[in-house]
């Protein structure tokens, strides 16, 4: 909903932040909202103190003045308490103290209200505005001879209480800013120790993932990131265990599907095969045989022999299709590169038009029957493909083994139209994954360029030792 997305956009961003980094906003934000409450808090309090205390000094400035003014009459018994009044009521704190004549002109008083502006002004406005208070004032008359000469004015004073207030402030804030550096250098130095090993957790995950089982963590200091250390430790033994178990047991399945293979062609090539060439020599002795009757009878059974010999023409055709997809007889018995060359050259007898270009470089004549049934099957797979499927014109097969390495690669690529993006797998390619994967190897399908597909396989392989025995009469038959 258009709503919910800018509140979403914020949460992703705070989700995408790290541990360490929301961690510590998060304890700046509290340390700040903890401020902004102490601020109020002292503001609060401030108030209240200045308040009691302009109170309390108007109390004592308006008895000290009352009783100097008495003194000051009763001494001089005259007009001369207002002008030396100045002189005696000087230094009071809080208030301000204004001495007017009868007709109310001011008489000056001692510098000390200067003193206090010059303090106020070191406080800054705002906070003087929060903290002052309703400003209090009472008039003390002086009375002389008893009539009045003039009139004391005693005002509350809050300035240098504020300036007092500030000073405390800043020194607390000051203070507390201190403690928050240290505190916030602490939890940066603390996290990024505590969060390493996570760090080192989530990288083996990955090796986990890629499939590199053996892969370890080193138990950190902390004992709960040790414990889970030595849980990964042990599912990385586990997966490894399992992964091998797998391994075998897909190799073992490859092997006995093989075998399964070789069984079923030996034993169409063995029975069905003689059978084939029994009748094919059985049909030509009745045609000679037919030579000899009438000729209408002779004619006619021409035509049901003829009949026959292109029945048994297409079971032989059929049988040595079978044979080629169930496992070609040369496999075993010839060098691997020799029967990918004849499957090369069958396929572009069959699609005339189309080029099929084979190099190999580096091929032992064998590299067992599960490798070398792999191979031929991934070529066989990917050609088919290229050509029924993406049109292609050209195709480049290259095979390399690597004998210091131990693997064989295989390199398939045409210019055809390519794979559609998220076209389903076939059958043919899920058969090569699983192959590829029983052997231990890897493959991947990447687009050609400018066009067409191109199939990286790269299977670990040893040669193996064995002799050219074939039958020539058993491969001529196929």
């Amino acid at each position: 909903m258009p709503g919910t997305t800018p509140r979403t956009a914020r949460f992703g961003l705070w989700q995408r932040r790290s541990l360490r980094w929301q961690v510590m906003a998060a304890v700046v934000a509290i340390n700040l909202c903890a401020a902004l409450v102490a601020v109020v808090v002292i503001i609060a309090n401030a108030r209240r103190a200045t308040e009691t205390e302009i109170l309390s000094s108007l109390a004592v400035a308006e008895r000290f003045v009352q009783e100097t003014v008495e003194r000051l009459a009763s001494a001089d018994g005259a007009a001369g308490s207002l002008t030396q009044l100045p002189l005696h009521i000087s230094g009071l704190r809080h208030v301000r103290i204004r001495i007017e004549d009868r007709a109310g002109n001011a008489v000056d008083i001692a510098p000390a209200d200067d003193e206090e502006e010059g303090s106020e002004g070191e406080v800054p406005p705002w906070f003087a505005r929060l903290v002052t208070v309703e400003r209090q004032e009472m008039v003390i008359p002086i009375v002389e001879n008893g009539a009045a000469v003039g009139q004391v004015r005693v005002a509350g004073e809050a300035s240098d209480e504020i300036a007092e207030v500030w000073e405390d402030m800043s020194d607390l804030a000051l203070l507390a800013i201190a403690v928050n550096i240290a505190i916030l250098a602490a939890l940066y130095i603390v996290l990024g120790r505590l969060l390493m090993p996570l760090r080192t957790l989530s990288a083996g995950l990955h090796e986990l993932e890629a499939g590199r089982f053996e892969h370890r963590l080193s138990p950190p200091r902390v004992r709960e990131l040790a414990l889970i250390a030595d849980r990964f430790n042990a599912l990385g033994v586990a997966l490894k265990a399992a992964g091998d178990d797998n391994a075998r047991l897909n190799e073992r399945l490859v092997s006995v599907q093989d075998d399964e293979r070789r069984q079923i062609a030996s034993d169409l090539h063995d029975e069905l095969g003689p059978c084939v060439f029994g009748l094919r020599a059985n049909l030509e002795s009745i045609d000679r045989l037919a030579a000899r009757a009438e000729p209408t009878l002779a004619q006619r059974m021409g035509e049901r022999i003829a009949t026959m010999t292109d029945i048994l023409d297409r079971i032989q055709g059929l049988n040595r299709r079978l044979l080629r997809k169930i496992r070609p007889m040369a496999l075993g018995h010839v060098p691997l590169a020799a029967v990918i060359a004849d499957l090369v050259a069958d396929f572009e007898s069959h699609s005339p038009g189309r080029r099929v270009a084979l190099a190999t470089e580096g091929l032992a004549e064998r590299y067992g029957d599960s490798v070398d049934i792999t191979i031929y099957r991934c070529i066989q797979e990917a050609v088919t493909n290229a050509l029924r499927h993406g049109g292609a014109r050209n195709i480049a097969i290259t095979l390399r083994g690597a004998r210091l390495e131990g693997r064989l690669d295989l390199i398939i690529e045409d210019d055809g139209s390519g794979i559609a993006a998220g076209a389903p797998r076939g059958f043919g390619l899920i058969g090569m994954e699983e192959r590829i994967g029983a052997l231990g190897g890897v493959w991947r399908i990447l687009p050609a360029t400018p066009s067409g597909t191109r199939i990286e396989v790269s299977i670990p392989a040893h040669p193996c030792e064995f002799g050219l025995s074939a039958a020539p009469e058993r491969l001529a038959a196929q």
